[in-house]
């Protein structure tokens, strides 16, 4: 049976004046409650954007990869794609090099080692590439918006190390800074929420666009229209500097996995190791 509320209220829904007994009262996460019209009571799902000023409608830069692996000191990238709210656009595929490489079973992006060497720009230049670009966005302001930011950053990291470049935070004028993850934000945003925390789930939550999930170009354009939403939906993301959000992340990515003090996010340690076969897929 639907519980009413017992005083006039605000409907969640439209904004409009609910008289008391007329509405439904919904349960929040992790306490409270809702009023709504009943004509207006949703089905469970993200909260409905708005037109508020932030971060979110400005310049954002959207980075992502598709490399052999999940191993940030040993895999390697075969392609990147970076994404802009101004519709700039750069995809790479990317020649590893010479050695017994092979691609993890559980990567889904579907390039082959053999493809990339045939194909795709020598490692150094497409990677020296990359962080200039990169670099030059980080330097006007712009926020880095990356999926998963301590695997892609380090990875990225990791490689330019690898091949003796230098690295992007090295490049940056104010090193690896401001980054925006919208896995951090969406956890923070929605910390009760059940099921995974996938870009692919995450995006169909949100109801963004993501064609084909793993490969690195429709990774960036989905990572780029995530985080856009995610400060449409929640005014108190919206509300910070890139700067202020980046700090903040430090604290809620330390919060999410139990830990008082913020690590070196977003990035892992960055130890170049040398090549090794794949466990069992």
């Amino acid at each position: 049976m639907e519980r009413t509320n017992d005083y006039p209220a605000t409907c969640a829904g439209c904004g409009g004046t609910v008289a008391a007994g007329a509405g439904v009262l919904v349960g929040l996460r992790p306490k409270g409650w809702a009023v709504y019209h009943p004509e207006h009571v949703r089905e469970p799902g993200p909260p409905v954007p708005h037109e508020h000023p932030g971060w979110h409608r400005r310049g954002l830069t959207a980075f992502d990869v598709a490399a052999t692996g999940h191993r940030t000191a040993v895999d390697r990238i075969l392609a990147a794609s970076v994404r802009c709210a101004d519709g700039t656009a750069r995809d790479w595929l990317v020649d590893p090099g010479a050695g017994p490489l092979a691609v993890d079973p559980a990567k889904r992006h579907g390039i082959t080692v053999e493809r990339a060497r045939a194909e795709g720009v020598p490692a150094v230049r497409a990677l020296d590439e990359v962080a200039e670009l990169l670099a030059g966005r980080l330097a006007a302001g712009e926020p880095l918006v990356v999926w998963y930011a301590p695997y892609v950053l380090t990875l990225l990291e990791t490689e330019l190390t690898r091949h003796g470049l230098p690295t992007l935070g090295e490049r940056a004028p104010h090193g690896l800074a401001p980054v925006c993850d919208p896995l951090v934000l969406d956890r923070h945003a929605d910390p009760y929420r059940s099921g995974g925390r996938s870009l692919e789930r995450v995006t169909a939550w949100y109801g963004v666009p993501h064609d084909r999930p793993g490969d690195a170009a429709s990774d960036a354009e989905a990572t780029l229209a995530l985080a856009q939403t995610l400060g449409a939906r929640y005014p108190a993301l919206a509300r910070f500097s890139p700067p202020a959000l980046h700090n903040e992340q430090l604290l809620w990515n330390a919060a999410a996995h139990g830990r008082h003090d913020p690590d070196s996010w977003p990035l892992a340690p960055v130890e170049p190791r040398p090549w090794s076969a794949h466990g069992p897929a």
